[in-house]
């Protein structure tokens, strides 16, 4: 493979795992009838990036919870939700050859959305993989210009925009329960 080629394909990669922000007038919108119940965030050992700084399982586990937890503790719908999330891998990109290997921060987690009664209603589990965002320290590495956990805490907003986004393409989930007649009265229009 070429020099060129090899820029252009590492070029098209970084932009492919871009997370972008939700637009303020969707953002700002009720998610259904979704309120948060239960969040409960599994980190167990994930696997680690290779040349990836290391963080322990807890600085992870309270990073995505926290993260999660602020995003979705606005929602005040009438139904309880539950989300479950488990940390797989990450990589924590630490400082390499500006421009030509500058590695990115990324973080892979299964996640999967339950009813009150905590049966899951996302089907299959969720495979997210949330990568770092793409700025001007992604030229030289946010190896070079941020901290272990100032990544770790950039990774774990973006999990919690694209959570969002997966739970928002899936709202007919939050769609409130039809009444129920009360016994012995006659349902409208028989």
């Amino acid at each position: 493979m070429n020099r060129r080629t090899a820029l252009a394909l590492a070029a098209s990669l970084a932009l492919m795992g871009c997370t972008t922000n939700i637009a303020p007038e969707i953002e700002g919108r009720a998610l259904g009838d979704f309120s948060l119940q239960h969040l409960v965030v599994i980190v167990d050992d994930p696997q680690k990036g290779p040349m990836s700084r290391g963080m322990d399982d807890e600085a992870l586990k309270a990073a995505v919870s926290g993260a999660v937890e602020t995003r979705f503790r606005r929602f005040q719908g009438s139904g309880q939700y539950s989300i479950g999330i488990k940390v797989v891998a990450y990589a924590l990109a630490a400082p390499g050859i500006p421009v030509l290997l500058a590695p990115r921060s990324l973080l892979g987690m299964n996640v999967a959305v339950f009813d009150a009664d905590q049966n899951r209603i996302s089907g299959d589990w969720k495979q997210m993989v949330v990568w770092e965002d793409a700025g001007g320290d992604t030229v030289l590495g946010s190896g070079y210009t941020q901290s272990a956990e100032e990544q770790l805490a950039e990774l774990a907003d973006n999990a919690a925009v694209e959570i969002e986004k997966w739970l928002r393409e899936n709202e007919d989930w939050f769609a409130p329960a039809a009444p129920v007649a009360a016994a012995g009265t006659a349902e409208p229009g028989a």
